[in-house]
């Protein structure tokens, strides 16, 4: 019979092997397309790392930092999608810029949602997971109206 390991150990682990696996759908962008894949990349690691943290309950208060990083990202998000950006392996629908006062205001939320992520008590366990939820939201409600389907993998 194996051993039981403990929660503790292996989310930890799994956000480490998240970090080290290189993205692949970058491997062709070039440009702007590139700066903004990585940083997105940058940011779903993060929440990756932030979500294994909440869920193990351990080194709650490196959530700070994420946070911050995400924090940090959101305000550039406009500047990485100037107008026909739009080569492949771009995910962004042309809503975008369709629809370009949306997509400034959910940028805004994300800063926002996640500087609050980052102000909360290591020692808030319920709060923290609240914010990671609304900092969740702000993700997914961006990349339901503006990014095509995700891949198998992605946040």
């Amino acid at each position: 019979m194996m051993p039981c390991i403990s929660k503790k150990i292996v989310a930890p682990a799994i956000a480490v092997l998240v970090l080290a696996v290189p993205a692949r759908s970058h491997d062709h962008a070039t440009g702007v397309v590139k700066e903004r894949m990585d940083m997105m990349e940058e940011m779903a690691k993060r929440m990756k790392v932030i979500r294994a943290r909440i869920d193990t309950k351990t080194s709650l208060s490196a959530i700070r930092e994420d946070a911050g990083s995400i924090a940090s990202h959101a305000p550039h998000l406009v500047h990485l999608f100037p107008p026909e950006s739009t080569q492949k392996p771009t995910d962004a629908k042309s809503a975008i810029w369709h629809n370009w006062p949306d997509f400034e205001r959910k940028a805004a939320v994300l800063e926002t949602e996640s500087k609050k992520l980052m102000n909360i008590s290591a020692d808030d366990l319920t709060a923290l997971s609240a914010q990671f939820r609304a900092v969740s939201a702000a993700c997914s409600g961006c990349h339901e109206k503006y990014r095509t389907k995700s891949r198998k993998g992605d946040m």
